[in-house]
């Protein structure tokens, strides 16, 4: 349940509408940094570790026979199966293809992780490669290798999620740094399961508790503080569940004794005021970071 006396003290604020108020206000526009659009150090890495597949594929440009011509290149040189699927975006070694409509369901298991081929799995291999359209792009493209940097830069931006929680994440890492400064016996525990910190600080948990992960936990005087951290940009995960979750998770950690603070921001919340303003009210202390600048999360920390 929201402190409200907290708010009030350090906001001059007393009701859930205000919080709400104060902080769909301050939201930021944006979590796009540089770094956020494309991790080139992974992808140039990716790329790198099938450059010699890659060069040996290169082999069918302009080939008048492509299906035999592959089937011979696997022959001699049976590694370059596996950089087939990765040329469709596909890090599956085995991938599972609806093979006929026509007389029923119908599905073809293709195996791209094995060493060695029998004579049927190879044919197999070709005729994936030539109906799934990539074997004729191999006869044509000027570098296969560009074409795989294209590849994986696809593939990474699956990993901008990941990402888009970063720049909160740098924030309180730094502030924590700082907080730290003024009180050397702080804890900070950065994501661990729940019950590390029973194992190591002999903190107690929740049972429900004990195989989830946090972000963040901050312990003083065997006193516990679990931060989370989200960025919601009005994409992905609904937002009634992040909500619903995060105070099912201030409950059962007030039964133990914790204090729950969830930082959150983006333009998302705009749109969804309600689940967020469900979300102060049940759960202990909600912030964005507007309010993370001007101090709070070291106030609630002071208060545990």
């Amino acid at each position: 349940m929201a402190d409200i006396n907290f708010y009030r003290n350090n906001l001059g604020i007393g009701s859930i509408d205000d919080i709400l108020k104060i902080i769909t206000d301050t939201l930021i526009e944006t979590n796009y940094t540089y770094d956020f659009f494309v991790n080139w150090s992974k992808v140039t890495k990716n790329r790198d570790t099938y450059k010699y597949e890659v060069a040996l594929l290169k082999s069918l440009k302009n080939s008048s026979q492509p299906e035999a011509d592959l089937h011979n290149l696997i022959i001699k040189y049976p590694e370059v199966v596996k950089v087939i699927p990765i040329l469709l975006a596909c890090r599956d070694g085995v991938i599972k293809v609806l093979n006929s409509l026509e007389t029923g369901l119908s599905y073809k298991n293709y195996n791209f992780s094995k060493i060695k081929y029998t004579t049927q799995e190879l044919d197999d291999i070709v005729h994936f490669t030539k109906a799934s359209g990539l074997l004729d792009m191999l006869c044509k493209m000027d570098s296969a290798t560009d074409y795989l940097l294209g590849v994986e830069v696809g593939l990474d931006t699956n990993a901008r999620k990941n990402r888009s929680g970063i720049f909160l994440e740098t924030m309180v890492t730094e502030t924590l740094k700082e907080i730290k400064k003024q009180n050397r016996d702080l804890l900070i525990i950065e994501q661990k399961s729940f019950e590390y910190v029973e194992k190591n600080y002999s903190i107690k948990i929740p049972y429900s508790l004990r195989d989830r992960k946090f972000d963040y936990v901050v312990i003083d005087k065997n006193k516990a503080l679990n931060i989370e951290v989200n960025f919601y940009s009005g994409t992905g995960s609904k937002p009634s569940e992040i909500v619903s979750s995060y105070s099912d998770r201030n409950r059962v950690l007030m039964d133990a004794g914790w204090k729950l603070v969830w930082l959150t921001d983006g333009q998302g919340w705009k749109k969804m005021q309600r689940p967020l303003h469900t979300g102060i009210e049940n759960i202990d202390y909600v912030i964005n970071t507007n309010l993370l600048r001007r101090g709070l999360l070291e106030k609630i920390i002071n208060l545990t």
